[in-house]
């Protein structure tokens, strides 16, 4: 059902079947609106020289072996691979560096995708739109991150701002030999509000049934 992500999965590793449940999940429901809480930070991934650094002259947009990987891609990833639907994609970061990053490696599908340079709490206490796939992956896996999801998740749910059937991914949630987790709050947070678990891996996506 989706094209383009499947040329990626060598590279996606364990997020490669949730962005993919998620994304055609998105066409099911025939999902127009995507918000996107941390936005793709750097062209390399960590560890390698130019990671984190606003430069073009790291971004290979031809060879998709040396983008950053260990974060996801996922701005990328999502707008080409549901480029044939058109969608309406909100991508939302603190930091310009990384604003500009994401630019760059968006740049193909540019009529898709909307950078908003701003804090995720204020994007969607001001967002108006119905949301149809929410991606949260705000912060730096700590328990900073994880309240900061739950008070992301206590907002959308507060204002109602997701569709009767969206769908809300959330990454770095089960991390090898890692206690923390993304998802400690806002998922029992979320499933308290009625929403049920689809998958549960690396990331967790969750859906009203």
């Amino acid at each position: 059902m989706i094209d383009g992500i499947e040329k990626y999965q060598q590279y996606l590793g364990y997020r490669y079947a949730s962005f993919k449940r998620a994304f055609d999940e998105f066409v099911l429901i025939n999902g127009k609106t995507i918000v996107e809480l941390g936005t793709t930070r750097s062209f390399v991934s960590g560890g390698v020289r130019g990671c984190m650094v606003n430069d073009r002259k790291y971004w290979y947009p031809n060879n998709p072996a040396r983008w950053d990987w260990g974060a996801g891609m996922f701005t990328r990833v999502c707008a080409e691979s549901l480029r044939l639907y058109a969608p309406d994609i909100h991508t939302v970061d603190i930091s310009e560096d990384a604003i500009e990053i994401s630019k760059e490696t968006t740049k193909e599908f540019e009529q898709f995708v909307h950078h908003h340079l701003e804090s995720s709490e204020a994007f969607l206490s001001c967002f108006s739109g119905q949301i149809d796939l929410l991606y949260m992956d705000s912060g730096e896996t700590d328990e900073q991150a994880d309240e900061l999801h739950l008070r992301e998740a206590q907002i959308v749910i507060g204002k109602d701002a997701l569709s009767r059937k969206a769908i809300v991914l959330i990454d770095d949630v089960n991390i090898p030999s890692c206690s923390d987790s993304k998802g400690r709050y806002s998922i029992p947070f979320f499933r308290q509000k009625g929403y049920e678990v689809l998958m549960w891996d690396y990331q967790v996506i969750l859906q009203r049934p």
